[in-house]
């Protein structure tokens, strides 16, 4: 049977896609190490050779990351990431071969000779899809809903990590997210909470007596360096970790219990605390914590006040 290749058809907000794809400026920026993870763990836990982030601009799929693809971009006619935005959902072609709108494209036909495609869209927190995450074979294979569930957990963590990216919120001493960052991007993880209908926890991490070293700039960057890495050193990829403001440190954690978190609080505080005691410089220095969980409907700003309210100093 003759077939025609059928080009993707543009989402109903195409427009505001756009304009948001292009004000978060990752289109031909650097690939990054912590995205690259995402794809080479995307090829590995499936077992595929190719694994990417496209992203889909007005006329192209361009990818931020790739494993197992030379090219660059290609042209969003031909490309499988448009019909995915388009349709709004993970879109799986188990062989493109038997499927009337993919049999005669030219990635089907030649390189990279697609057989299989998974691709899960990407979304901002306004709704917009700005690509996907997705995975390439050239031999058909079958696609579980258990294989579905965990490529919609990886697109989660990529979304996240886009957002990352793309934003100036940034602490500049302790090269975490700062308060405005928290914020934005928490909206992300509330949104991914309450699809999947999980609990969140705000972890809260005080720190006293910095203001004694502010103005002895050295130590003072120092010692919120020290924090923040060995803060987010106890929380997960998946966890939004944050400098909240000049004392504190936050993190949004979804699908963990209050007994967890305190745990994870409870080994930075002491570990923290013993280094600051053997340290001449950080002697006067000491930590103390909160948290607090609820449903993914209860605002941030009430979360995180929630567990600055339960430490017991």
């Amino acid at each position: 049977m003759w077939c025609v290749m059928l080009h993707p058809e543009l989402p109903a907000n195409e427009n505001q896609r756009i304009a948001t794809l292009q004000s978060l400026s990752l289109l031909d920026t650097p690939a990054e190490e912590k995205l690259d993870r995402i794809t080479r763990m995307a090829s590995n836990i499936f077992d595929v050779p190719i694994a990417l982030v496209s992203l889909v601009d007005a006329n192209r799929q361009w990818f931020k990351s790739k494993v197992g693809l030379d090219a660059c971009e290609t042209s969003r006619e031909i490309s499988f990431c448009g019909h995915a935005i388009a349709q709004g959902e993970l879109l799986c072609i188990e062989d493109a071969q038997q499927d009337e709108r993919f049999v005669d494209n030219p990635l089907v036909t030649g390189d990279p000779n697609i057989r299989f495609y998974a691709g899960q869209p990407l979304r901002h927190p306004n709704g917009s899809a700005l690509g996907t995450l997705c995975l390439i074979d050239s031999k058909p294979r079958h696609f579980s809903a258990d294989d579905a569930s965990r490529l919609k957990e990886l697109a989660a963590v990529t979304e996240l990590e886009l957002l990352r990216s793309s934003s100036p919120t940034m602490d500049d001493i302790s090269q975490l997210t700062n308060k405005e960052g928290f914020l934005t991007l928490g909206k992300f993880s509330q949104a991914v909470c309450k699809q999947y209908n999980l609990s969140m926890s705000v972890a809260f991490l005080h720190l006293q007596g910095l203001l004694a070293i502010k103005y002895d700039e050295q130590n003072y960057h120092r010692a919120v360096r020290k924090i923040a890495d060995k803060f987010k050193g106890h929380f997960r990829g998946s966890d939004l970790v944050a400098r909240y403001d000049e004392f504190s440190f936050v993190a949004l954690v979804p699908n963990a219990s209050k007994e967890s978190v305190s745990v994870r609080l409870n080994q930075v505080i002491n570990e923290l605390n013993i280094e600051f005691a053997q340290s001449e410089n950080f002697s006067d220095l000491q930590l103390c914590a909160g948290y607090a969980s609820s449903v993914p409907d209860t605002s941030l700003e009430s979360l995180v006040f929630d567990a600055f309210a339960s430490i017991q100093i």
